[in-house]
Formats: C-alpha cells, sequence, structure tokens
C-alpha cells in the first residue's frame, strides 16, 4: 500500500509541474522519467519483480486447483462426473 501511496504522489506532483511549467518542463520531467526507467538498476529489479509476481500466480494457480474436485463432477451431482444429458424441452432429461 505504501508503495501505491508513492507511486499516486509522485505521479500527482510530476503532472502539477509539468502542467504549471508548460510544455519545455513537462519535456524534461519525461527525459529523466525516461532514463530512470531505463537504468540498468531499474530494469534489473522490474525482472525481480516480475519473476516474483509469476511465482506467486503459479502458487495461486496450485492452491486453487487442488482445491477443486477430481474428476470434473460434484459429489451431489445425480449425473457423476461425465456429460450433463440433453434436456427435452420440459425442463427435464429425458428417460434412459
Amino acid at each position: 500500500m505504501r508503495y501505491k501511496l508513492t507511486f499516486a504522489v509522485g505521479f500527482a506532483t510530476g503532472y502539477t509541474l509539468g502542467s504549471k511549467a508548460g510544455r519545455e518542463r513537462y519535456e524534461q520531467i519525461s527525459r529523466v522519467l525516461h532514463g530512470v526507467a531505463e537504468s540498468p538498476t531499474v530494469q534489473s529489479a522490474a525482472g525481480m519483480l516480475q519473476a516474483q509476481a509469476g511465482k506467486v500466480v503459479d502458487n495461486a494457480r496450485t492452491t486453487l486447483l487442488s482445491k477443486l474436485p477430481v474428476g470434473g463432477g460434484h459429489s451431489r451431482d445425480p449425473y457423476g462426473p461425465g456429460p450433463v444429458p440433453a434436456m427435452n424441452g420440459h425442463g427435464t432429461a429425458p428417460p434412459h
């Protein structure tokens, strides 16, 4: 949360300075920000964050899949884990 707040304050400050100082100041700020974004240190940190985010997503996926029922059916499913039979137009399944 702290990082989101810091980002928001930085964005608002940059926007305010850019809008009050005019186009020249905006372009100067833009060049500085692009220089920072292209810095090897920032690129390295971004790569590490991306890798960590990938691990979090993989862990969440594994946890979610482990909680799903095996076989695709629900224990109270009267038709079992197979496909659901077609309805006959009256809201009931045709007799077997």
